[in-house]
């Protein structure tokens, strides 16, 4: 029998990007046909798991398999896995996001197949694509599922119970844009040394949005057009790096002292961050300049309102990922909101905006939220497990983050759901880590529930 740490460790070694999954549903179906349990692969890499422990009480475990890929470098995911190694406590990585979300959670996962305790019966779910398309649990096959209460174990903090979670709304915003000849000095603008982290968990942390943070250097250097944008790598990330490339009248030793006199007003976590100006070259601009820039200052972006009871938040937007290629620049934006009214009130607010601009706005993916259930079984049942190992109480907690729940909810009448995990901090970062000695602990609650679940008569 495997530990948690060990499966995790084998599952950082495997490349698992989101649409690119072939390889760890692999490794999922090779487990099963070396233990013995019953498997199905489906639409997408998805994977159902089955292990029959000869009860009358049968429980749904789910994770994900995809990860968010985020490098300082010009790392190469599709074949390598994540150069993890150990500090003290935690799992960290060099120069990449980690993928404890949500390696993790199908580590935890294949650890608890192998107990020979009084179980369940237990049928996994293993999704994909949650971090981009949500794919893989829209087209899952729910005719395999028999039970009807749900563990996810995609949550990020230990003792927190999450039991509803906000809808995400994922956005494509096109321009074609044409060169025009530029006699004007050209400079290059990097920004690097932000904290960035998730749109959803940290979007109220006030991280500094690098593209955001572009438009207004932009405007307050006078710029005249720009050559290149660069920004982010995904729309569920805030940007934390980039680079923009403008033209301007101005010599660069005059450029800089007005750098260096904007006041940021950033954040204590963003207080690492980098500015460089230098010299460029270029013969061409972006005829569409202005246009772009006043678009990119326009769009919200960030915590947009909370909930009335206790600040939390209840809608945000995050510009993800700016980039030209090919005569065309490309915006990727989310919006996620617990209100459909409000969401589709920021969606009207964003396309009156694209249209003024002359944006093509596609709506790439809608993801819906999953409300909070009043009476929930499992959700005592991991309260009181937990208070009985470790004599302290857990939290229940809205989560800003969208997760598959409202998915789940969709397809399986009447499910019973809720969402725990060891503590993770940054995710879709390079500065995620995750502690060891949570994973054990959450290891043994989620055993011990299992274990009281399956006592009910």
């Amino acid at each position: 029998m495997k530990s948690t740490l060990e499966y995790f460790e084998e599952i950082m070694k495997i490349p698992r990007e989101s649409g690119k999954e072939d390889k760890i549903a692999n490794y999922l179906i090779n487990y099963a046909k070396e233990n013995n349990i019953e498997y199905n692969l489906g639409k997408y890499n998805t994977v159902f798991l089955k292990k029959d422990n000869n009860s009358n009480k049968t429980i749904i475990l789910q994770a994900h398999s995809d990860m968010v890929c985020v490098s300082t470098d010009d790392y190469d995911f599709e074949t390598q896995g994540i150069p993890f190694y150990i500090d003290g406590d935690y799992y960290k990585s060099k120069n990449t996001s980690l993928g404890a979300d949500d390696g993790i959670g199908i580590a935890i996962i294949l650890a608890i197949l192998q107990e020979k305790e009084d179980m369940p019966n237990i049928e996994v779910m293993i999704t994909t694509q949650e971090e981009t398309t949500m794919l893989g649990a829209s087209n899952f096959d729910y005719s395999l599922l028999t039970g009807k209460t749900l563990i996810s174990l995609d949550g990020i903090k230990e003792a927190d119970i999450e039991s509803s979670s906000a809808g995400m709304c994922s956005i494509i915003l096109n321009k074609k844009i044409n060169y025009e000849t530029t006699s004007c000095n050209t400079y290059k603008l990097s920004i690097s040394g932000l904290k960035g982290g998730h749109s959803g968990d940290d979007i109220d942390k006030s991280r500094c949005n690098a593209i955001k943070l572009a438009i207004k250097l932009l405007e307050k250097l006078d710029y005249k057009e720009i050559v290149d944008i660069q920004f982010g790598k995904c729309d569920n990330v805030i940007p934390s790096e980039g680079y923009v490339i403008f033209t301007s009248n101005e010599n660069i030793e005059l450029l800089q002292k007005k750098l260096d006199d904007i006041e940021l007003k950033l954040s204590d976590e963003d207080s690492n961050i980098i500015l460089n100006l230098e010299k460029s070259e270029s013969l061409n601009s972006i005829k569409e300049s202005k246009d772009i820039v006043e678009f990119l200052s326009k769009i919200k972006d960030g915590l947009l309102e909370t909930y009335q009871d206790d600040n939390f938040p209840l809608l945000s937007s995050n510009i993800g990922k700016i980039s030209v290629l090919n005569n065309i620049i490309e915006i990727k934006y989310s919006i996620r909101s617990s209100d459909l009214s409000k969401e589709e009130m920021l969606l009207n607010e964003l396309e009156l905006l694209a249209n003024q601009y002359k944006f093509d706005m596609i709506i790439d993916a809608k993801k819906p939220f999953f409300p909070f259930k009043e009476n929930s079984m499992i959700r005592k049942i991991l309260a009181d497990s937990y208070k009985k190992l470790y004599g302290k109480e857990t939290i229940v907690k809205k989560v800003h983050a969208c997760m598959e729940g409202g998915i789940l909810s969709n397809n399986i009448d009447n499910l019973d759901i809720c969402t725990i995990a060891p503590s993770i901090d940054n995710c879709h970062s390079i500065n995620e880590h995750i502690s060891i000695s949570s994973t054990k602990r959450v290891y043994d609650w989620l055993k011990e529930t299992l274990i009281e679940y399956n006592k009910i008569k």
